[in-house]
């Protein structure tokens, strides 16, 4: 009888833990995708923007210049998208989306070349296009420093 009950126990305790099933990558991407669109299409968020010269890393020569912008909401605060643009001999846009305070997406765009993007799903990598392991690494870290100056500021 003993042994039963712990069967019983044994199968229920697997049940309950097993793997849970996760959504498709793709479904992910489109969800991801339509959360942004909707970010670009709502008029009523706070937009501030910051200008100004991008200098060498003694941070003594101008080298170029930079335009930072963040699109917010004003009533919650919440941080819901980046735009950052570098210009020097080339011009370099990167733009960050965030939904419940975690990156969502980021994509970028050097001129000509393949555009570059993460896709993110509760903190976790889905989908990546054009970016090596350590671009993706470094482009998440710039993330969570431009979301902690906001933070900070706001």
């Amino acid at each position: 009888m003993r042994k039963r009950f712990l069967y019983l126990v044994l199968v229920i305790v697997l049940v309950s833990c097993g793997t849970k099933v996760s959504k498709n990558p793709e479904i992910l991407v489109k969800e991801v995708e339509l959360h942004s669109a909707k970010i670009d299409s709502d008029k009523a968020l706070e937009i501030e923007t910051t200008e100004g010269a991008l200098t060498d890393t003694d941070g003594f020569e101008d080298i170029g210049k930079f335009k930072f912008t963040v699109f917010f909401n004003k009533e919650t605060n919440e941080l819901l998208k980046i735009t950052n643009v570098e210009t020097t001999d080339k011009t370099i846009t990167e733009t960050y989306y965030f939904k419940n305070n975690k990156l969502s997406y980021f994509g970028s765009h050097l001129g000509n070349s393949k555009p570059k993007k993460i896709y993110l799903y509760n903190s976790k990598v889905v989908s990546i296009e054009n970016l090596s392991p350590e671009e993706q690494k470094l482009f998440i870290a710039k993330a969570k420093r431009f979301q902690k100056a906001f933070k900070e500021t706001h």
